[in-house]
């Protein structure tokens, strides 16, 4: 899957109508200075696809003084037919319309048809924060599957039903129709968790080592309570007085973690800063090769600041692993490791948001397009700051 065009109106600092093509099966480039909206850009792309976003509320996206904005996006699939996708929210309503080639689209169906995987400096602490930030994690990764969001819908929606009536109830067998219900939805999310999880544990102490250099032994888990159907229904019989008593489900899905061990211990303990920040990106990239292996389509992968407070060796081992895909890389600092590999181009986000409602397309870099980029990058490879006179830049 190719993102090849974005159209943004009235989102965030951008200007009120911008457009950006984006290079087809390629790794981009998003560079700017701090402050200048690069995580903006990832986040546009986010909201296109998802109709949410990570950081904060959806109507703060809207840009100052407007009271709606409109991201659209054609897109290229493998496995499809293209389409045009578009997410409009009204501010004053709180409205948000999803639409696929012009017409209203389903969630369930829309997250599946646009995988994509992302990392975020906030990922770096996703092992030693809540597990609430953990689960969502996987479900990202699983909305890809149809058939695992419908039933992690169903599942949030008899677990609602069954809080209120557990509020009423005088005995378990008064809510035995949503416990049943429940288990039976429960079981479903589970098998896929389940399925993505071993996945994870085959293969991380091999990508770790790619991306680090470091020989270390991992074991990752789903934790609490019993993935046994049968002995599911016993735990939530038996916990019926103390569900009573505060009016909410202790087992399930919505209380699932993940855990990672390395030597017996929670490696929110036993790693370093670095050495949390290369498990987890780790996870990302295996995040996309196992997307790509259940829908048969190439998910696209955002990478926001992701070189930072890495080392040179590092930064040459994650470039070597980043899969042959659509790739969107944020950063303030051109590596060198991008700067020698073919097929990269450079976005300068900073002219798109000083040159009012142009559009503006990609530079390409390497040996042929150096010529392009060296006016966007001081001599340590560093995007320069804001000019009086914004530079023009050769596009191809």
């Amino acid at each position: 899957m190719d993102l090849v065009r974005i159209n943004l109106t009235n989102f965030r600092n951008f200007s009120p109508k911008t457009e950006i093509e984006l290079p087809r099966a390629g790794l981009l480039v998003a560079a700017a200075p701090n402050a200048v909206g690069k995580t903006n850009f990832l986040e546009s792309i986010m909201v296109l696809l998802r109709g949410k976003t990570w950081r904060a509320r959806i109507q703060e996206c809207v840009k100052w003084g407007e009271d709606s904005f409109l991201l659209e996006g054609e897109i290229e699939r493998q496995q499809d037919n293209d389409s045009r996708v578009a997410i409009r929210y009204h501010k004053p309503s709180r409205k948000i319309r999803i639409e696929e080639d012009g017409l209203p689209a389903s969630v369930v169906a829309f997250y599946a048809h646009y995988p994509f995987v992302m990392f975020v400096p906030e990922d770096t602490f996703l092992l030693s924060r809540g597990p609430a930030q953990r689960r969502n994690f996987i479900n990202h990764v699983l909305v890809c599957q149809p058939n695992y969001i419908a039933a992690l819908v169903q599942y949030y929606r008899v677990l609602r039903q069954r809080n209120e009536a557990l509020k009423k109830a005088r005995s378990a067998a008064d809510i035995s129709t949503w416990t049943d219900l429940l288990v039976e939805y429960a079981t479903s999310v589970w098998r896929h968790r389940d399925n993505l999880v071993t996945y994870w544990n085959d293969k991380i102490n091999e990508m770790y080592h790619s991306l680090s250099g470091e020989e270390k032994e991992f074991s990752i888990s789903l934790a609490f309570g019993t993935r046994d159907r049968e002995r599911l229904v016993d735990e939530l019989n038996q916990a019926f007085r103390l569900e009573h008593r505060y009016g909410y489900t202790l087992y399930g899905p919505h209380r699932d973690d993940l855990v990672v061990l390395t030597k017996q211990k929670r490696v929110a303990t036993a790693l370093s800063g670095g050495q949390m920040k290369s498990l987890v990106v780790a996870l990302k990239i295996l995040s996309h090769r196992y997307v790509r292996q259940v829908t048969k389509e190439e998910p696209l992968l955002l990478l926001d600041d992701v070189f930072s407070e890495l080392d040179e060796n590092r930064q040459v081992a994650l470039v070597e692993n980043l899969p042959n895909t659509q790739t969107i890389i944020t950063c303030t600092v051109l590596p060198e490791a991008l700067r020698r590999r073919e097929g990269v181009y450079l976005l300068d986000l900073r002219s798109i948001i000083q040159e009012k409602g142009r559009e503006k397309k990609y530079v390409g870099t390497g040996v042929a397009g150096e010529a392009a980029v060296s006016p966007l990058l001081d001599g340590g490879g560093r995007v320069k700051q804001y000019q009086t006179e914004p530079e023009k830049v050769a596009v191809n």
